[in-house]
């Protein structure tokens, strides 16, 4: 279990960085917190000639909130730091608990969200949280800079929509509307630091009276190589107050359009079944944010 060798290069600002993977294209990967990168180069497989580090770059790092325009996080932006900014807590919830999931504050401290999105793990935490908050990321290259919804980012397993020459610049999460409330849960055997068999994170928003739903979404995870946005199950939810009979009717509908795999943590069906059960959860704490413990 020893790293290979590399040539470490360290840009000083992102338009060196852009040049370098210009150059060095699939020779290169991306150095951010190196708590999945390092990893994955001490196993067979994963041999760069070239590891760019960014996390020097302060132009990759920044977090910053505005009233009207909404959160942009830097994709070098360390996940303890994006925790420790209040308005993570307070308007983007599902985000600020899919953080919190993630290993133990030694990771949380050296690990980046943008690393954790261009990993492109079925089963990291971020992205279905990012996805039901209906997130976008910024991708700047040589040629330019392009914005797309982090669901269309991440194309199937350690697979994302950067080309060569192109790095992940920022995230941006819009304000979230008034009366809206956000969750993302999970569920692993053992409760410890081990990846997701199931997630879902679900954002709500409530009419003036708060109790009916204006609006929802709602993202799946790990039931699928990406995160899958359930846009037709949330639509069930508009105009509709909460009731036992509704959100089983939505928990269905999610479990009807997951994919998930047997493998030696769970079934297919037993993922289906838990997974129904964490929408109803998700969706539960989510409401009560809004509208206090009543339904």
């Amino acid at each position: 279990m020893y790293l290979p060798s590399f040539q470490y290069l360290a840009p000083k600002d992102t338009g060196e960085l852009a040049s370098l993977l210009s150059d060095h294209g699939d020779k290169a990967r991306i150095l951010s917190g190196g708590t999945d990168l390092l990893v994955q180069m001490k196993s067979p497989g994963l041999r760069p000639d070239f590891v760019i580090d960014i996390s020097g770059l302060d132009e990759l790092s920044g977090i910053n909130f505005d009233a009207k325009t909404g959160l942009v996080i830097g994709s070098a932006a360390k996940l303890d730091d994006i925790m420790e900014m209040p308005v993570v807590k307070e308007k983007y919830f599902a985000l600020w608990q899919s953080i919190e999931t993630i290993g133990a504050r030694q990771i949380r401290t050296m690990g980046s969200l943008g690393g954790n999105i261009c990993n492109a793990s079925p089963a990291a935490d971020t992205p279905p949280a990012l996805v039901a908050l209906s997130a976008e990321v910024s991708i700047a290259g040589a040629k330019g800079d392009r914005v797309m919804p982090v669901e269309e980012f991440i194309r199937g397993n350690r697979q994302t929509a950067l080309k060569k020459g192109e790095y992940l610049k920022s995230i941006t999460l819009p304000v979230p509307e008034k009366n809206s409330g956000s969750a993302y849960h999970h569920f692993r055997v053992r409760g410890g630091m081990e990846i997701a068999m199931v997630a879902v994170a679900v954002q709500v928003v409530l009419e003036k009276n708060n109790k009916t739903i204006k609006d929802a979404s709602i993202a799946l995870g790990v039931v699928g190589p990406t995160p899958i946005r359930a846009d037709d199950a949330a639509k069930i939810l508009v105009g509709q107050k909460p009731s036992e009979d509704l959100l089983q009717t939505v928990s269905q509908a999610c479990a009807d359009i997951s994919k998930p795999i047997d493998d030696f943590r769970a079934s297919a069906e037993y993922r289906k079944e838990i997974l129904q059960v964490l929408v109803e959860e998700a969706f539960d704490e989510a409401y009560i944010q809004v509208a206090g413990d009543s339904k």
